[in-house]
């Protein structure tokens, strides 16, 4: 008997039921088929692993045989590398973006989907507000049954629930489901139908993107559902957020966890970043501490409960900086939802007193401006702490007066360390040349110093079509351990570092004061640069 909507979780618990006396002896295929014409059917396969408590839901329009089965599950319980994550990032980004979804609209669509997912009940019931037979009548349009209003509001549902599971303080639970709240308007979303190519169907676009991510990132998670939900969620975010227009530029995961390791985080350190933006470095932090914390329950709790601190006023990003602490394991971290200068704000910060300051202050300020972030950060840590800042390059080199005099500023309060010149594309898709600068808190500048300056261009990361910027050699772990072990070290190293006493006036990176390591010149090099600086000659009229 076809019983609708019910069918597909009525076969759920049957096939369940069944397989639930076989499970503990036997490796058990389920299989559940429900509908009474072709058009209507749908099969199910189930697979319950004797002894390991792996339970997997697959979906087929085809009946599977066991092999098949088994091999999906394979498939689907191998490690999912980071350059897929990538891809399947850029995939969905290109996807929102074809149907004209802007940016942050689709960072937020990701965002609410991978939440609601964590949802048992709307993963298996979202498929259903589409399981039914479409009218072809004449009423009018406005009239007929929307399903994509019901799928919406039972996203935000579940989203909803899945934030007080986790614990999540009252108002950012507000902002967040605000944000959330968004995806009512977007009519892309929302709408009955669609016309694609002048072809008007019934609108699935966001059921099928919730099943493709479904299908193609939830069964990858095993154990830890955080190492991969938030992996995946800082890719996209990193891909689909970043827009040097506004001055948001997403630091990547592999410069966040190299920051951990120049700032040599502690399990007792307490970690601020004054804008998180998404929270990358807070993420990275909490996992190095949380490493460092081994087994201990209590100093694992405490380090997601207390030593995580951070200020972000977008709304958007501050929702997506929640979301991203929560799928690593945290919803408690103080993340605040104010302006970084704010003084109420900061005096917080201060009385949790920070020994560590990671961030990326905001492009669109200028340089001076980035300095200012830097120094109201250095401003909040305890005395020797350790600030690390990613700016652009100019901030260091810039001749302006109006930066000389904050630079003059942090050297009568503050220590300068290093300055670390980064990778000329390593914030693909955004162009932005970028530097590393290290301060020590509270500690005016010695002018005997010698501060470490690293010419470190070349991480090993290369752009591949469709995949973004990825370290396809796998060169990167040694590259980051020649890199700290100069910087460590303060280790002058032809083409690579070099130390130099520095004032506000100078330019503060490596290409000024270190030597070139002649002996890595090819005849390639030789040619490279002729065939462009005859290029340069012939598109400026040969002038």
């Amino acid at each position: 008997k076809n019983l609708g909507k019910g069918t597909h979780h009525l076969r759920s618990s049957l096939c369940n039921k069944a397989a639930s006396y076989l499970k503990d002896d036997f490796n058990v295929v389920a299989i559940g088929v429900s509908g009474e014409t072709e058009r209507e059917m749908k099969i199910s396969h189930f697979l319950w692993l004797k002894d390991k408590h792996i339970y997997k839901d697959i979906t087929d329009k085809n009946l599977l045989t066991p092999d098949s089965v088994f091999q999906i599950v394979k498939k689907q319980s191998a490690p999912l590398k980071e350059e897929e994550l990538i891809k399947k990032a850029i995939e969905y980004n290109d996807q929102l973006h074809g149907y004209s979804i802007p940016e942050v609209d689709r960072c937020t669509v990701i965002s609410s989907i991978l939440v609601a997912l964590q949802d048992i009940a709307f993963t298996n019931s979202f498929e259903d507000f589409h399981n039914y037979e479409e009218d072809d009548g004449e009423e009018d349009e406005g009239k007929k049954y929307n399903p994509n209003k019901d799928l919406i509001k039972a996203l935000l549902d579940a989203s909803e629930r899945v934030l007080k599971k986790n614990k999540m303080d009252t108002r950012k639970s507000e902002t967040i489901l605000a944000e959330y709240g968004k995806i009512t308007s977007n009519l892309t979303l929302n709408s009955r139908t669609i016309t694609v190519k002048r072809k008007t169907t019934l609108n699935t676009v966001l059921r099928d993107l919730i099943l493709d991510i479904k299908t193609n990132i939830m069964p990858y998670i095993e154990e830890n559902v955080y190492d991969v939900l938030g992996l995946f969620y800082t890719q996209f975010i990193r891909y689909a957020g970043s827009d040097s227009k506004t001055g948001l530029v997403l630091t990547p995961a592999h410069i966040t966890d190299l920051f951990c390791d120049l700032a040599e985080i502690t399990k007792d350190d307490i970690i601020f970043d004054p804008c998180c933006g998404t929270g990358g470095f807070l993420v990275s932090s909490m996992k190095y501490m949380l490493e460092k914390a081994g087994n201990n329950q209590d100093k694992q709790k405490e380090i997601k409960s207390k030593q995580l601190i951070g200020i972000e006023k977008r709304a958007d990003m501050f929702s997506h900086a929640c979301s991203n602490m929560m799928m690593r394991g945290d919803g408690k971290s103080h993340i605040y939802f104010n302006d970084c200068f704010n003084k109420s704000v900061l005096e917080k910060v201060k009385n949790e007193k920070p020994t560590k300051a990671l961030l990326n202050p905001p492009y669109d300020v200028g340089e001076d401006g980035q300095l200012e972030f830097i120094d109201n950060a250095l401003d909040c840590l305890v005395k020797d702490g350790i600030c690390i800042a990613i700016c652009q390059m100019s901030v260091a080199v810039s001749s302006k007066s109006s930066v000389i005099e904050v630079r003059k500023r942090l050297l009568e309060k503050h220590t300068l360390e290093a300055v670390l010149s980064m990778p000329d594309d390593l914030f693909y898709p955004v162009g932005v040349v970028t530097c590393i600068l290290v301060f020590k808190a509270h500690t005016p500048h010695p002018e005997t110093k010698k501060s470490f300056f690293g010419y470190f261009k070349d991480d090993g990361f290369i752009k591949v079509k469709n995949k973004g910027r990825i370290d396809t050699k796998e060169t990167w772990k040694d590259t980051k351990s020649k890199w700290l072990s100069a910087y460590v070290n303060r280790e002058n190293i032809a083409g690579l570092s070099v130390t130099q006493s520095i004032t506000p006036e100078d330019e503060w990176c490596a290409e000024a004061y270190m030597e070139t390591d002649y002996s890595t010149l090819t005849q390639e090099d030789f040619e490279d640069v002729v065939k462009n600086y005859t290029l340069f000659k012939l598109m400026n009229g040969g002038n």
